[in-house]
């Protein structure tokens, strides 16, 4: 355990021994307005963390005297900047400073909505007393509350941390009267809900000394004198009544090596029970029998105090968070949570394990103890101290408060060259290659609020072996705002790995919107024989209101292997021809890789992933594949990849030709190919045409007149046009008609396609005209109908007397794919 509870016993003993005996203590009653001037402060003070100013929201008063008995009528708390002056600026809260101090701090206005989540960051000093309960007593309290004494609400000091009641133990001669319960409860800050950061363990089982509480000089044995039996944190070892009203987390008060972390309920009666003290070791506290214990929720055993950083330095802020998650409808349970330790001074996280390890909990609140009608409270800190004269000064320095507006910030790295791999903390591939390009995401959002998020200053340390890229106007990084707005960062404001920029725009209801998005172009660098892993890297954004902070996430640079990925085309040539719109057209590229010393990528058990990145037009296209043996076979179908037949057209138009590149890359070594480079010309897709005259006439018979084929009398255009398509071109007919009356049995049209041909009647049967068996990859025009004599093409022949008139009919042509019709 710890060493640290050596002094406790021994006070114990002493106690013991010099029972009745007791040391007298009174209380500072100057008003706090004096500047923090003791070394131990300033130095502290100086090491603060950045805070926001705090005086435009938070104030308090004197508290109002409850009656004769209460001693606790001031209020120590002041607003304090880094040299310990009193200060409108002031960014540091002090709540106690100096033996037997106490004070709270409130929001001005009932701000805080418990109808709606909330979230308070904030800087904890409580001492940096080694092994010493007297320097780091007693602790802060968080509390939200609904006190009638608003900004003047103040509960008790000692072991009442400011916020719990008085503990006005009466001592006359020989006999000892314990407080009431009804006292202890309306001497508390009423309608509360407090979280406790209780430095010192209050307990009757390990007894210091009762302390006298009244301010002025005492004399052993003179009547009125009353006392704090300092036993809030006694742990009792039995469960608390469910008649009390309390949730299955409560306990009988608390412990732990230098404190702990609980929720409780100051102003309500049954928060403070009394136990018998007769008949067992505790009666060190003769001649009382009896005291009180707190009722805990939820305690943790936290080390509040002499904590140490990541590089064994001691610590003496802590960092805590605290979110407010508002009760579901109908329902008054809300929660209470915080992360305690859970960012080192510098804002990185904490990563530490053991003691100093990040503490975080998740507290059940019953919102009726507010006592709310509209929903609508004040939050702010308490704190006390002991009475030694070395006690330490109780700091609060703020980085978000939830009456003003809750901001955060996020990171994640995106890897351009892994066709835009993403690392977050969460990932579980966090591998990138040496030399691949990357982009540091820093994504700032403004969550809830008042007043917009101003003067955001960030301030970014680039992570290890990453070097950061400026393009060709010398700007590393572009800032996105949510409205599409942007600005760049000059390599300039680059200094020593720490990349630092205010913000031109606010973030909140402004033009600019809520959130931002900071990129900065880098590289990854790893010139070593060893894989190296890179650790997370802090980015803070310190505005004028609030302060968020984020931690890029880890990630491993592999080490470059010393052979190399070879991609090659495995056609003979990079063209590749492409009809255009084929209904059953494909682009494949035709790829093989192997690795420059010809190891294996493996077998079917124990396989090598690659991922191909296709490059056409503006769009990178990626596909994995897993390969195996020495050389590895892929061929890629890019119409498929892209997986739009509209998109696709429009990048290979007819008549175009495009480059497509494609490289492959083995992300588990590290390694990118040589890019390989198609050439793809688009051509127009099998095409069949025909072109025919509307109108054909023959030469007029008079009656008589015995011509056996009648030759045409006008010109007749007949030809066909083809791309790649072998094609016949055939005609039918119903014959002629005079008045709707067949004409067949006296004239018909037939067909001679030249002179060394025979006649071919056109008939209701498909009659061949011409064809031709071949494909051409150009365009052909067949004209069919340019070699027609008199004597041939498309003739009458009179099979006998016809009657006079003008005799009409009409012609069918079909031409089609010979291929089709063989």
């Amino acid at each position: 355990m710890y060493m640290r509870n050596h002094l406790r016993k021994n006070l114990w003993t002493v106690f013991y021994v010099f029972i009745g005996i007791f040391t007298i203590v009174s209380f500072n009653t100057n008003n706090v307005s004096a500047a923090l001037t003791k070394s131990t402060d300033l130095d502290v003070l100086k090491s603060a963390p950045t805070g926001i100013p705090v005086s435009s929201y938070m104030s308090n008063t004197a508290p109002t005297k409850i009656d004769s008995k209460d001693i606790y009528t001031t209020n120590s708390a002041q607003i304090v900047d880094t040299t310990g002056a009193n200060s409108s600026k002031g960014n540091i809260v002090s709540l106690a400073s100096g033996p037997n101090t106490y004070g709270s701090m409130w929001s001005t206005n009932k701000s805080f909505d418990i109808n709606k989540s909330q979230t308070i960051s904030a800087w904890l000093y409580f001492g940096s007393g080694t092994d010493s309960d007297a320097i780091n007593s007693e602790g802060i309290s968080f509390v939200l509350q609904n006190d009638k004494n608003g900004v003047g609400a103040l509960g008790a000091g000692l072991e009442g941390m400011g916020v719990y009641g008085y503990d006005a133990s009466g001592y006359n001669i020989l006999s000892g009267t314990s407080a009431t319960q009804s006292y202890i409860q309306k001497t508390a800050i009423q309608n509360s809900i407090a979280l406790e950061f209780d430095t010192a363990n209050n307990s009757f089982f390990v007894p210091t000394k009762p302390i006298n509480n009244n301010s002025g000089v005492f004399s052993f044995g003179s009547l009125g004198t009353y006392y704090s039996l300092d036993g809030y944190d006694t742990q009792l070892g039995s469960s608390v009544s469910s008649s009390l009203g309390f949730s299955n987390d409560a306990k009988y008060g608390a412990s732990g090596p230098f404190g702990h972390i609980a929720m409780t309920y100051p102003g309500l009666a049954a928060s403070y029970q009394s136990t018998d003290f007769t008949g067992n070791a505790v009666n060190a506290y003769s001649p009382w029998t009896s005291g009180f214990v707190l009722i805990h929720n939820s305690s943790k055993a936290a080390m509040l105090v002499d904590g140490k950083d990541q590089n064994g330095n001691l610590l003496y802020w802590h960092h805590v968070t605290i979110k407010w998650t508002p009760p579901a409808s109908g329902s008054t349970n809300g929660t209470l949570s915080y992360n305690f330790n859970d960012k080192n001074p510098d804002y990185s996280d904490n990563t530490m394990t053991g003691d100093d390890k990040e503490l975080s909990n998740t507290i059940n609140a019953d919102t009726s103890k507010l006592n709310s009608t509209d929903g609508k409270v004040r939050w702010g800190f308490t704190a006390a101290n002991g009475p030694a004269t070395n006690v330490a000064t109780k700091l609060v320095a703020f980085d978000s408060i939830p009456d003003l507006l809750s901001s955060d910030a996020d990171a994640n790295i995106v890897d351009t060259t892994l066709n835009n791999k993403e690392i977050t903390d969460s990932s579980t591939d966090k591998k990138v290659g040496n030399g691949d390009s990357l982009e540091l995401n820093y994504d700032l959002n403004y969550l809830t609020g008042n007043v917009d998020w101003k003067d955001i200053a960030a301030k970014i340390k680039i992570p290890d072996n990453v070097t950061v890229t400026p393009d060709a106007a010398n700007n590393v990084a572009t800032i996105t705002y949510s409205d599409g707005s942007s600005e760049n960062i000059s390599a300039s404001e680059l200094t020593d790995s720490t990349l630092q920029h205010t913000l031109a725009q606010t973030l909140g209801t402004s033009a600019a919107g809520k959130s931002a998005r900071i990129t900065i172009n880098a590289k990854a660098v790893n010139t070593t024989t060893s894989d190296i892993n890179v650790a997370k890297s802090v980015a803070t954004f310190s505005g004028s209101n609030s302060l968020a902070s984020t931690n890029s996430p880890a990630f491993t640079i592999l080490a470059t292997p010393n052979y190399k990925l070879n991609l090659a085309n495995s056609n003979s040539s990079n063209e590749i021809d492409l009809l255009y719109k084929q209904d059953t057209a494909t682009l494949d590229l035709p790829t093989t890789l192997n690795y420059s010393d010809n190891h294996s990528f493996g077998d079917t058990s124990s396989s090598t992933n690659i991922v191909y990145q296709i490059t056409a037009g503006d769009k990178t296209y990626q596909v994995a594949s897993t390969a195996t043996g020495t050389k590895f076979d892929q061929t890629i179908n890019l119409k498929s990849l892209i997986n739009d037949d509209t998109a696709f057209w429009n990048l290979f138009a007819q008549g175009t030709t495009n480059k497509v590149t494609v490289k492959a890359i083995d992300a588990a070594n590290g390694l990118v190919s040589n890019t390989i480079t198609y050439n793809v010309v688009t051509k127009q897709d099998e095409t069949l045409s025909m072109t025919v005259s509307n109108n054909l006439a023959f030469k007029d018979v008079n009656y008589g007149n015995n011509t056996e084929y009648l030759p045409r009398k006008s010109d007749f255009d007949l030809s066909v046009t083809s791309i790649r398509e072998p094609w016949q071109l055939q005609v039918t007919t119903n014959g002629l008609y005079l008045n709707s009356q067949t004409l067949n049995n006296n004239m018909t049209l037939v067909y001679k396609k030249d002179s060394a041909s025979q006649y071919n009647t056109l008939s209701t049967t498909p009659t061949l005209i011409d064809e031709d068996t071949t494909s051409s990859d150009t365009s052909t025009t067949t004209d069919i109908a340019d070699d027609w004599t008199s004597n041939t093409g498309l003739l009458l022949k009179q099979l006998g007397i016809s009657t006079a008139g003008q005799y009409t009919g009409t012609l069918t042509w079909t031409v089609s794919d010979s291929v089709n019709n063989t």
